[in-house]
């Protein structure tokens, strides 16, 4: 099924430096469009490709929603599940653009916490997004490229780029801190 789902055209628009208290080093940002739906004209989205030391951070969220503290949790509840489906293929398809300029670069998604019409917040660890992330993770990147990793408590899937002379683990351990430290986190993975 997931062969048949084609990812949106995606157009870059820039390169992004970091406000003083943003923690990436630099971001580059794109755009995309869904297609109209009988119950929604169709919705610019924006995709946040933000570099750590060797590892882009992949976010994104409805353009409307820009200004929102809450952009990256909100449900719009306008796709069907193919439709939406669609939105993470196209975000997927960003990856294989982002190694022909950036070959060293391993990736990370966080399943953003939902939150739902009442207001009710999802709980932190294994997130429904981030239990879709980790479905479609091997099927839409494989593992020929990448080695997988799980953070199921706080729902986040981690990408490390296969390299010579890299040891996998020592790389997962060192990206790892390096987000403990910019964010200041307890090691809780």
């Amino acid at each position: 099924m997931l062969e048949k789902i084609q990812a949106y055209p995606i157009k870059f628009i820039q390169k992004a430096s970091p406000n003083l208290d943003d923690a990436f080093d630099f971001c580059r940002v794109y755009r995309f469009y869904t297609d109209a739906i009988p119950t929604c004209q169709r919705l610019k989205y924006i995709i946040r490709a933000e570099a750590h030391e060797r590892v882009f951070a992949i976010k994104f969220y409805a353009a409307r929603d820009k200004k929102l503290d809450n952009k990256y949790n909100r449900i719009l509840g306008v796709y069907d599940y193919i439709s939406a489906l669609r939105i993470l293929v196209t975000c997927a398809s960003l990856i294989p653009e982002l190694m022909q300029e950036f070959p060293e670069y391993s990736y990370i998604v966080n399943g953003a916490r939902t939150i739902d019409i009442n207001k009710k917040i999802e709980n932190e660890s294994e997130t429904q997004r981030f239990r879709v992330y980790r479905a479609l993770a091997t099927k839409i990147i494989g593992t020929q490229s990448f080695e997988h990793y799980q953070f199921k408590e706080i729902s986040s899937y981690l990408l490390v780029r296969k390299l010579p002379n890299i040891n996998i683990e020592d790389e997962k351990n060192r990206i790892k801190q390096m987000f403990l430290n910019r964010y200041e986190i307890e090691d809780i993975w």
